[in-house]
């Protein structure tokens, strides 16, 4: 079993994740922004976004060392232009799942389905091209309403508790073929 949540922005940075390079604004920005845009797909009046155009920026599932979550979508666009962004999902700072994904800003949904990760990173690439009808720029990325799941404490206790059995079931075996 797992807890599914929603992160949306509303209110700030939700305190189920640690972030590095993410901040959150309150909509509109500016008409035909991937600010404004995401908003809109999401019905939403608040975003995350990349600062400064920080990259990598990180959302970590708050926890501890050994909680890990599933990440199953979220909404997101270039808020300024096109450009490729390089998503992962990592667990302990190793790669499990990666994909390039092209943005503009027209707002999309990301659907991952990646289990077992305690980070999402996005990189920004090195093809951002300006929308010349917007007044920002910069290589920014606007997201909105990242759904996950995180297990419940319940399955990691019938899981070891399983892998327990196992051994002992393995255990036993060894020692009656060695009698």
């Amino acid at each position: 079993a797992a807890t599914a949540a929603v992160l949306d922005f509303e209110s700030g940075l939700d305190p189920a994740f640690t972030y590095s390079g993410v901040s959150t604004l309150t909509v509109p920005v500016s008409p035909g922004s991937g600010y404004d845009n995401v908003a809109a797909f999401s019905g939403s009046s608040g975003v995350a976004f990349n600062p400064f155009a920080v990259s990598p920026s990180s959302f970590m599932i708050a926890g501890g060392p050994t909680t890990t979550f599933t990440l199953n979508s979220f909404v997101i666009a270039g808020a300024w232009g096109t450009q490729t962004l390089l998503i992962e999902g990592l667990n302990n700072g190793l790669v499990l799942d990666t994909s390039s994904l092209g943005v503009s800003p027209a707002a999309q949904t990301f659907n991952a389905g990646w289990s077992g990760i305690d980070e999402l990173r996005i990189t920004i690439g090195n093809d951002f091209v300006q929308n010349g009808d917007l007044f920002g720029t910069g290589q920014h990325w606007a997201l909105d309403n990242l759904t996950y799941a995180v297990p419940e404490p319940e399955t990691y206790a019938m899981l070891l508790a399983g892998l327990g059995l196992l051994g002992f079931v393995a255990r036993r075996r060894k020692q009656q073929a060695a009698a």
